[in-house]
């Protein structure tokens, strides 16, 4: 990002709101030039529209900038290691049964943000596949030439990679979500593991007969 938007960002943060003079005088720019990146970051999605700023002082009114929740991705984070910290916390649960249950849930949540999925096999797998790469997943699908009920998905990069490095629990997670978003009478199987050794997660969904055309 260019050099005098990230000033921005990061002023913006700090102050939690900001006028265009208040980052004019910080920045030591013209208003007119603040005006030019605070409108090319509001297109990014990185800020707000502009708001009035309330006043009981005379004179043209003046507005104010926020940071949206979009901005928030491009600061420093430690996303990474709260999952590692609760999936530490899981794997450490002493009753496997209750660790199953736990995974389960949170496979749960995830796929409950896809909505309501097509019936039909062949649109469904489109928007199962198309809702994993929203998550941050890498995949693609292919149905089968031989078995038209029978597909595909290919992963080739999975937003956990960091954490499942040290936490195979997440792979379950991605499985239970596959199985989730298929639907309950569609069988899953995992054929690969290796997307985290830089090679590709492999996933065969069988839909009953009659139904994958």
């Amino acid at each position: 990002m260019q050099d005098t938007r990230q000033q921005i960002l990061e002023i913006m943060k700090r102050h939690g709101e900001v006028t265009v003079q208040e980052l004019s005088d910080e920045l030591g720019l013209t208003s007119v030039t603040v005006r030019h990146h605070l409108e090319i970051l509001r297109s990014e999605g990185y800020i707000s529209v502009p708001e009035v700023l309330r006043s009981n002082h005379p004179g043209r009114p003046r507005y104010v900038y926020h940071l949206t929740s979009t901005a928030a991705d491009l600061f420093p984070n430690n996303y990474s290691g709260l999952a590692s910290a609760l999936l530490g916390s899981i794997d450490a649960c002493e009753d496997p049964q209750r660790r199953e249950v736990l995974l389960a849930r949170a496979a749960g949540r995830i796929a409950a943000r896809a909505g309501d999925l097509p019936s039909n096999p062949a649109q469904r797998i489109e928007s199962l596949v198309t809702f994993m790469n929203q998550q941050g997943y890498v995949s693609r699908w292919e149905q089968d030439s031989e078995k038209a009920s029978r597909y595909t998905i290919y992963i080739s990069s999975c937003p956990y990679y960091h954490v499942s490095q040290t936490h195979g629990s997440t792979c379950k997670i991605d499985l239970q979500l596959c199985q989730l978003l298929a639907g309950p009478n569609v069988e899953v199987q995992r054929v690969t593991n290796e997307a985290k050794q830089g090679g590709l997660c492999v996933y065969v969904l069988d839909w009953p007969e009659g139904l994958g055309a």
